[in-house]
């Protein structure tokens, strides 16, 4: 059986200690808000699998995990902001996947009431509702390692299709990455002639506006 490749960063790719901190002052208020933003974002979509975790805890989880060489960063192919991005988005995604339903039951009988016409209900059935089934989940992941791997040199189309993945509208979109009306239109149309040409269609695709 052929192992698959390490996908950590080797040695003499990896920003070091200096770089790392040196891009961490380096960041703007405007890259800092861009950051904050992304993480409400993705706070806002794990839900209850969050638990008490807030942005602010993951950005730190981010720069921590960097500090600590946990993560890498090859800053010749990725840009700092757009590193830390993926790094929340890896973090956030592993908080999802560790969240235990028998460890939150006991917190959950307490927010279980009785309506009117007597059925017992939970806020949190909502949230079940909206979570995908196994073959969906599986399916969406086949397509967006496909999507992943199309976009891989292309840093503002990964930019703009993540931003997608976490539901921004076109407008957050833009505020998010400081982009023109006219560069956010190019990307799209990249990326749109990229899909087709794959053969890759998304069930939504957000509006070029």
């Amino acid at each position: 059986m052929t192992e698959k490749p390490s996908r950590r960063v080797p040695d003499e790719s990896a920003a070091t200690r200096e770089e790392i901190e040196e891009a961490i002052e380096a960041l703007t208020p405007a890259d800092t808000a861009r950051l904050r933003r992304y993480a409400q974002q993705r706070i806002l979509r794990l839900g209850r699998t969050a638990e008490s975790r807030t942005a602010d805890d993951l950005m730190q989880t981010a720069l921590i995990d960097l500090l600590k060489d946990t993560r890498r960063w090859n800053k010749n192919k990725v840009g700092f902001v757009r590193f830390l991005i993926g790094a929340m988005q890896s973090i956030s995604s592993n908080w999802a996947r560790s969240y235990d339903d028998e460890e939150s039951a006991v917190l959950e009988s307490d927010l279980r009431k009785q309506n009117e016409q007597g059925k017992v209900f939970s806020p949190l059935d909502t949230l079940r509702a909206q979570t995908p089934d196994p073959e969906k989940q599986l399916s969406d992941g086949q397509t967006l390692k496909l999507i992943e791997d199309l976009f891989k040199d292309d840093e503002k189309a990964q930019m703009v299709l993540t931003a997608w993945q976490e539901g921004f509208d076109p407008s957050g979109v833009r505020e998010l990455w400081d982009l023109s009306q006219n560069d956010y239109n190019t990307i799209v149309r990249r990326i749109r002639r990229k899909l087709d040409t794959a053969r890759v269609f998304a069930d939504h695709e957000p509006g070029s506006k």
